[in-house]
């Protein structure tokens, strides 16, 4: 042994003793380290929360994967949606890999979260299961590892999507295996696996019943796609899972593919963004809801934005919102008054495009989707909760619907 170093269960030893004032001098190292080991036990199992100790609903539980036949949802017959580049790049990431417009650092970053993503298939297996390897651990302080990692499956029940369970796991790993769907029948039905919000995934395997059936999904009802361009907001924070962000929730009442690019905190109506935007084949409808990270620069980008945009698409319906309404911004205030001369601007540029012969753009005031009690749907003041961001899609919902049916 190197002179000078300590073994490490001396060093547990010393501290014990330390802590614990005790005196141990006189008895035998073995009995130190069973003391030491023990004590270690027990501090672990105090530190597991109490509802989970108590209450079997919340325990983490190993999935049962005999007889699991493991698929790689990038090749047939699955359906990947929100990843444009992943044909090209292989990696499920929200940019191209090297994009032809150089992007900033931090949404480069931001581009490797995986947020709005789907997996879509129909299957006869009366058992799905997941196998995930993240590209960190979870860990924000308002957002929920179910949101900012998880994954959640949904099961279309008639013209619906119903939810069915979220993926549990323990917080500090990146590679988790859960059970998403167990029932007693046979059918074939159709599934929608939403991907992480907040995190990256470097791999995810889906897992079926051997000798059960993995089949394309059933087209969209609507075709094309819907490009959202924004903020955290856009992204997903801080909801509880990955189906109650706003772009998922609206894919759903819809039934149309959405690709959602919303990079937190980065969302500044870069020209980069709007250029890789015109990259995304069969966009149908873009929608721009960059406000709450640009703030007052959007005078400067909005204008600039959208006239790249126009460059590929010239007669594609843009539908602009404006910020929502943050619990500061009470009536009159500072907050409230930059929130509607943001809010006006906006809408004065869509109004003066019309005139200018624009005849396919559009307006909503975000400041007024959630509601009078704006107040209550938020976690930190800023970002949504589940009941923010359904509110969000029920404002967009009417929107979208009247503008796609006057093409």
């Amino acid at each position: 042994m190197l002179s000078g170093c300590i073994p490490d269960w001396q060093r547990t030893y010393e501290t014990y003793r330390h802590l614990n004032n005790f005196d141990m001098d006189h008895m035998p190292q073995r009995i130190y380290m069973i003391l030491v080991v023990l004590s270690m036990q027990a501090t672990g199992f105090a530190q597991v929360p109490t509802a989970q100790k108590l209450d079997p609903n919340m325990t983490l539980q190993k999935a049962d994967t005999d007889g699991i036949v493991w698929f790689d949802p990038r090749e047939e017959p699955f359906d990947l949606a929100g990843f444009e580049w992943i044909k090209e790049d292989t990696v499920y990431r929200r940019l191209p890999v090297n994009p032809k417009w150089e992007i900033r650092s931090a949404v480069d970053g931001l581009a490797n979260h995986t947020a709005g993503g789907q997996i879509r298939f129909r299957s006869n297996s009366k058992r799905i299961f997941v196998k995930v390897e993240l590209r960190e651990r979870s860990g924000m302080y308002h957002m929920p590892a179910t949101g900012q990692s998880g994954f959640d499956l949904y099961v279309r029940d008639g013209e619906v999507q119903r939810y069915v369970r979220t993926t549990r796991f323990p917080h500090d790993t990146i590679r988790y295996k859960a059970k998403l769907y167990d029932v007693q029948d046979a059918q074939m039905r159709s599934f929608t696996l939403n991907f992480p919000l907040y995190n990256g995934v470097n791999s995810v395997l889906v897992g079926v019943e051997q000798g059960s059936l993995v089949q394309e999904a059933s087209p969209f009802t609507l075709p094309g796609k819907i490009v959202i361009y924004g903020t955290s907001i856009t992204q997903g924070g801080c909801v509880v899972r990955p189906g109650m962000v706003y772009s998922n929730i609206l894919s759903r009442l819809l039934d149309v593919q959405f690709v959602n690019l919303g990079f937190s905190g980065n969302g500044r109506g870069e020209p980069a963004l709007a250029h890789l935007i015109n990259e995304i084949q069969g966009t149908r409808m873009i929608v721009l809801d960059y406000e709450a990270n640009a703030s007052k620069t959007i005078v400067n980008t909005l204008g600039p934005f959208v006239d790249i945009l126009r460059e590929k698409h010239p007669d594609l319906p843009i539908l602009i919102m404006s910020k929502i309404r943050y619990a500061n911004a009470i009536t009159g205030n500072p907050a409230y008054k930059t929130l509607m001369n943001n809010r006006d601007f906006q809408r004065n540029l869509v109004e003066e495009s019309l005139t200018a012969g624009d005849k396919n753009i559009y307006f909503l005031d975000g400041s007024t989707v959630l509601g009078d009690d704006y107040d209550e749907c938020t976690v930190d003041g800023v970002h949504p909760t589940d009941l923010g961001s359904f509110r969000i899609a029920n404002a967009l919902q009417p929107v979208i619907e009247g503008i796609l049916t006057r093409e």
